[in-house]
């Protein structure tokens, strides 16, 4: 028997509907490969967007952070240059706050990415170490002119974070707006 008269003995109805089933199943892979790239891209653009909000909520915050900074970093200088009986400045003028909407918002910092969040925990660190200093100074009676020298280190590293991470949480921003259908 040859191929040709094998063929023509099987019923053809067999072959079509064999073939009718790996086209269906080709077909149902399709689809489901399609609709999980579409999930994958809905959930992308959903990661995108908390992003940007998230980066919209606190980049205000950063900035004036950054100007406290500034202010503080000037009255190191002031201090610097104080006499030997003059008192030391209060605690709210050297102290740098960190406002309730970054603390309540920093566990969602992962959206940045694994660098960007890892300098907004080191942000948080530094302030604090930064504060923890200012209160120590004030309450072991440190001579006034050697704060500088104490604080200014713990103030640099708080602005150079701060340094690093406003270009990014700017253009975060910067991209959300326009995005932005308004």
């Amino acid at each position: 028997m040859t191929l040709m008269e094998w063929f023509w003995d099987q019923k053809l109805s067999d072959w079509v509907q064999g073939i009718g089933s790996l086209a269906a199943a080709g077909v149902a892979v399709g689809i489901a490969l399609r609709q999980e790239r579409v999930e994958q891209s809905r959930a992308e653009a959903a990661r995108v967007l908390r992003r940007h909000v998230l980066a919209a909520a606190i980049a205000p915050v950063l900035k004036d952070l950054n100007t406290t900074a500034r202010v503080r970093n000037g009255l190191l200088k002031t201090i610097g240059r104080a006499r030997q009986d003059e008192a030391p400045p209060h605690l709210e003028d050297l102290l740098i706050p960190l406002p309730d909407i970054f603390m309540n918002t920093i566990d969602r910092a992962d959206v940045f990415g694994a660098n960007v969040a890892a300098r907004v925990y080191m942000l948080i660190h530094r302030v604090d170490d930064y504060n923890r200093n200012v209160r120590s100074l004030r309450e072991w009676d440190v001579p006034v002119r050697t704060w500088t020298v104490n604080l200014r280190p713990k103030l640099e590293a708080v602005t150079e974070t701060l340094e690093f991470l406003l270009p990014r949480m700017d253009a975060e921003v910067g991209a959300l707006e326009n995005a932005s259908p308004l």
